[in-house]
């Protein structure tokens, strides 16, 4: 009988420190689910021996959300992408590919309780749900996201945006300022692109154990059972760094 073929996927591009986390987040799945397969996309200038512990190394550009373009190239069935500033912390990790269930992607979600520790959350045409720090998703999703990437990619390069009646941006009902974000791409495709509306999208039943931001807790006392944790802010970030 063929082994199933799951792995794990995180993307380091554009600063060192991206290298430094993902090769500790690498580290840390394979001590609590040894059999993990995994794959480090990562910029050849940061490589120095450590990306080995990836079962697979894939070299990517240091565009700024290189990331999209390294979910596109996943050799697995099933991915489980997870952001390079994270740390797993317990041994469920190895239950992941049981949350996919018959859905093609499934995404941790910007939960109502936790918008006020967002930059951005609500705005005239919409409101951002799901959030691209984790996702699961099967291989016949690889060409969403290389439109993903290259949507983002256009849209950071003022090449395109959401039109009105007349044709014109629509920067009433989505503002420019929106246009950083990728989140704001991938809201798009599952919205409002004709080919996506059937996708199968799920949510992590156990939502803050897979991915628990950093924020979170300032506001409350952090569970004991949190699997992955988030540093998602600046000053988490530089001391992780020490």
């Amino acid at each position: 009988m063929k082994a199933e073929n799951n792995g794990f996927l995180v993307v380091a591009s554009k600063d060192y420190r991206y290298y430094a986390w993902g090769v500790n987040l690498l580290e840390q799945i394979k001590d609590y689910y040894p059999e993990a397969k995994t794959c480090f996309v990562v910029e050849e200038r940061f490589c120095d021996g450590r990306e080995e512990v990836a079962d697979h190394v894939v070299y990517c550009d240091d565009h700024y959300r290189a990331k999209l373009w390294g979910m596109s190239q996943s050799p697995f069935d099933k991915t489980f992408y997870i952001d390079a500033d994270m740390e797993c912390l317990h041994e469920d990790i190895a239950t992941v590919f049981d949350e996919l269930g018959d859905n093609d992607m499934v995404f941790n979600i910007l939960e109502e309780k936790n918008h006020d520790i967002f930059v951005e959350s609500h705005w005239p045409g919409g409101t951002f749900v799901l959030c691209g720090a984790v996702c699961l998703y099967t291989k016949e999703m690889l060409p969403f996201m290389k439109d993903w990437f290259e949507l983002y990619d256009k849209q950071m390069n003022d090449e395109w945006w959401p039109t009105d009646e007349n044709g014109d941006w629509d920067q009433e009902t989505h503002p420019r300022r929106l246009k950083h974000w990728d989140q704001f791409t991938l809201w798009w495709l599952v919205n409002k692109e004709e080919k996506y509306k059937d996708l199968k999208i799920g949510e992590f039943k156990e939502n803050d154990r897979w991915n628990y931001w950093s924020l979170q807790h300032r506001k409350e006392p952090m569970p004991d059972d949190v699997i992955l944790y988030h540093r998602s802010f600046v000053a988490d970030k530089e001391v992780y760094q020490s």
